[in-house]
């Protein structure tokens, strides 16, 4: 007994920094693309986060230590690494802005992020964790590693103001498939974040109609943390 705690352990330990979403491209072969936008002061994040995301992060923004904010889309991909960047962009006091569709460790890390921006156009995808397939783990240590994913994600979405209806259904939801939720579903449901317009002012919901109402300050000035 003691010897298979000892290798469940291991293989957490192990599995750890390979969690990812399913349905994506090999985290060993892909990695986000990290682009410098010095005109927004930002640095435009899209792709699968892989396993040189954090390093490449830092590196780009020792390149431009004038970055105000990381501007990120993708499907997701190693749930380590992405809490690892929202963490270094709260230390830095970056922030971090949903512009397009922004799925599974992409959407945690968002969610992990204390300064919080997003396009009004913008999804946010939500679902049950997975793992590597090609990692070969006992099936118990397995569901064991993926449950406490699932726990972290909601603890993560609990703490960054998610309403508890949202946290269920991506709870509910299968890692094969994909929950989307839009800025009025989470605005309306009370999660606090900056929303955006086509031009990047700050804007408000009309949460009647779900219609943007415009407003005139840029996003540099009018960053919010939560």
């Amino acid at each position: 007994m003691k010897r298979f705690l000892v290798v469940a352990n291991l293989a957490l330990l192990m599995a750890a920094g390979t969690v990812r979403a399913a349905d994506v491209p090999d985290v060993d072969d892909d990695n986000a693309a990290v682009e410098a936008v010095p005109s927004e002061h930002a640095l435009r994040i899209s792709g699968v986060i892989g396993r040189r995301f954090e390093d490449d992060v830092r590196a780009a923004l020792q390149s431009h230590p004038e970055t105000q904010r990381l501007i990120v889309s993708g499907p997701g991909g190693m749930r380590a690494q992405a809490l690892r960047v929202a963490e270094l962009a709260n230390a830095r006091g970056l922030a971090v802005r949903v512009a397009g569709r922004c799925a599974s460790a992409c959407a945690l890390m968002w969610a992990a992020a204390n300064t919080r921006e997003m396009t009004f156009d913008s999804g946010l995808g939500l679902h049950r964790s997975a793992l590597d397939p090609s990692l070969a783990l006992p099936n118990l240590v397995r569901e064991k590693i993926m449950a406490r994913n699932d726990r972290q994600t909601d603890d993560v979405l609990r703490h960054a103001g998610f309403p508890e209806r949202v946290i269920a259904v991506g709870a509910a939801t299968p890692a094969s498939a994909m929950s989307w939720f839009s800025p009025y579903e989470l605005k309306t449901g009370g999660v606090p974040f900056l929303l955006l317009d086509t031009s990047g002012h700050a804007a408000s919901l009309d949460t009647n109609t779900g219609h943007i109402l415009h407003g005139s300050a840029r996003a540099d000035t009018a960053r919010t943390s939560q």
